[in-house]
């Protein structure tokens, strides 16, 4: 049977290992970063060719109001290989970019939404708790949702819209300002998401702002 003194000295040892691998766990955790990021996203909705289909289908004069840019929001977590590239994945959603057709003085309105997921290499020109210029690049996976159909006076039309989901590629880039002492950072920046719902004429040009934490 060991002796209470080689019993207490294993336990001693055990806590020492434990408490170890929760400081090297905490030590690569701490530079995990997340953050939000809140901006808009300009879109061309293909309205005036959707207008001119329109107008064929129904033998008559179309108008058309649309919108051009839809506010945008997206929350990622990222985490830095080394000092100057990082890998982050983040969740994106945009509002509604609506287009509004009216024949002879009856209207309906065409609205488009999309939302994904992206995974992406972040390439920095200083370390990333210094802030800096940055680069980022990767892929995409998301759904753009619209209706096939649009009722005007009582008359449905297929204007060819659809709902659609695919991959897509990603880059841009922007600033960050260093990091404060409480670990707060501020990013602005442009990205460009191409093929958003796997639809080649489908790309957004995302502006925003946020905060990394």
């Amino acid at each position: 049977m060991p002796s209470k003194k080689f019993a207490k000295f294993n336990y001693l040892y055990g806590l020492a290992a434990v408490a170890l691998i929760f400081l090297r766990a905490e030590s690569a955790m701490s530079d995990v970063y997340v953050g939000v990021d809140v901006g808009f996203a300009q879109a061309d909705m293909k309205a005036e060719q959707t207008a001119s289909r329109l107008a064929t289908l129904s033998g008559s004069t179309v108008t058309y109001v649309y919108d051009e840019a839809v506010g945008y929001l997206r929350g990622y977590v990222g985490f830095p290989i080394n000092e100057n590239i990082g890998l982050e994945g983040g969740y994106f959603n945009t509002g509604s970019l609506d287009a509004t057709y009216t024949i002879t003085g009856a209207s309906a309105t065409e609205s488009y939404d999309a939302d994904g997921f992206d995974l992406t290499a972040v390439i920095r020109g200083d370390d990333f708790k210094k802030g800096g210029i940055y680069g980022r690049a990767g892929l995409h996976f998301s759904e753009l949702n619209g209706a096939a159909s649009i009722t005007i006076g009582g008359t449905a039309y297929n204007i060819a819209s659809q709902s659609a989901s695919g991959t897509g590629t990603v880059f841009g880039g922007g600033y960050e300002l260093e990091k404060s002492g409480d670990g707060t950072g501020i990013r602005v920046g442009v990205d460009f998401y191409s093929s958003i719902g796997g639809l080649d004429d489908a790309d957004f040009t995302l502006f925003y702002a946020g905060f990394m934490f």
